[in-house]
């Protein structure tokens, strides 16, 4: 379900390697190789080539040595997924240790059942600026953007940026039933960032695109962005987010759709105007709220810091428009003939039924399928 389902750009369907013959991996080496598609030298063919790639186990990325600038982990790898690819975990123990899936210019991929781990330090500064380490990360190549990318049933915990970060006019992209949580090192500071930029060079590559589904995804002791969005439409629905200080951003012309999901335990469910990008800067977003839940919130720290702060306390999980008046914006590379409906079929679950659901399934797998 989703944007990755939507026809468009010659992708009918987010399939991912489909049907091919699967490829077992068990090392750093075997998995950048497959995934990457090294063995195939036209470049034509390799993009064209369907592939899945199986996980079989533990893998540490870190002797591909890609980033080296960490003080206390001085190895990550960065693995570049190819277009018509999937990568799927073995089992519910595949597991990637300090490293990156790189969605790079690519479309038409499935990332499936596998595990994230051990991408994270302590930064002294809090900022957690320095080192842009991310679990998966989804940008354009120059000219290229990604598209059709389908995230799914996978396990994310404390990374030192972002645990899935959407950048850079990659467009038409699904994130279902996935767990995103901090640890025993505390709170995940920052999970998912859609834009990268509210500067004028970003408007220009994000314009019409950006447009992203999470559904039944399972948020739980984080800090903020589930997730943080720009310029983008964004569809959020049946997921559950539980213990965070700022949850589903909708800035920077973003339009979202909160439906059918449960907050609780955080202290801004939905706002529509944060930190830099405020409604008084002419930075606001668009947000509508649809039969969610807030439970149980985290009382506001008194008295607020600003009046943003103040802002976002007294409209927190107040939709900006109420839903008959929701209007997505515009595509760029496709047709959306009634803007005020998704483009796609979807069956959401009742709002009742979602912190048990979602509780239950999200997460890797032990099918594996």
């Amino acid at each position: 379900m989703g944007f990755a389902a939507v026809p468009a750009e010659g992708v009918t369907i987010t399939t991912g390697g489909g049907s091919a013959s699967p490829v077992i991996v068990r090392s750093a080496l075997e998995l950048r190789d497959a995934v990457e598609k090294r063995d195939i030298k036209d470049r034509a063919a390799r993009t064209e080539t369907p592939r899945v790639v199986l996980v079989d186990g533990n893998i540490d990325l870190g002797p591909l040595a890609t980033d080296t600038r960490g003080m206390v982990i001085k190895q990550v790898g960065v693995i570049q997924v190819g277009s018509k690819v999937t990568v799927r975990g073995l089992g519910a123990t595949a597991t990637l240790h300090h490293g990156t899936l790189e969605v790079h210019g690519a479309h038409n991929v499935i990332i499936q059942n596998l595990r994230f781990r051990d991408l994270w330090e302590p930064d002294p500064t809090g900022k957690y600026d320095r080192l842009g380490w991310d679990y998966i990360r989804i940008v354009n190549s120059g000219q290229t953007h990604s598209h059709h990318v389908w995230i799914d049933h996978c396990d994310f915990e404390k990374a030192y940026d972002g645990m899935v970060d959407i950048t850079h006019g990659s467009d038409l992209v699904t994130i279902s039933w996935c767990r995103f949580a901090g640890d025993t090192h505390g709170p995940q500071k920052k999970v998912s960032l859609i834009g990268h930029s509210s500067s004028a060079s970003a408007a220009a590559t994000d314009r019409g695109r950006l447009n992203v589904t999470l559904h039944h995804n399972w948020f739980v002791n984080i800090d903020d962005r589930a997730p943080r969005a720009r310029f983008g439409n964004i569809h959020a629905f049946n997921n559950l987010i539980e213990g965070a200080q700022n949850a589903t951003i909708s800035v920077t012309d973003a339009v979202t759709l909160v439906e059918r999901c449960v907050y609780r335990d955080t202290r801004i469910a939905t706002t529509y105007s944060h930190a830099a990008d405020t409604i008084a800067k002419g930075h606001g977003g668009t947000i509508a709220i649809v039969d969610s839940l807030n439970q149980e919130p985290r009382a506001a720290q008194s008295p607020p810091e600003s009046a943003n702060v103040q802002f976002e306390i007294d409209h927190n999980f107040k939709g900006s428009v109420e839903r008959p008046h929701l209007r997505f914006n515009p595509p760029a590379d496709w047709t959306w003939p009634d803007r005020s409906a998704l483009p796609y079929a979807y069956t959401a679950d009742p709002v009742g039924a979602v912190a048990e659901l979602v509780r239950h399934g999200a997460g890797v797998r032990a099918a594996g399928n």
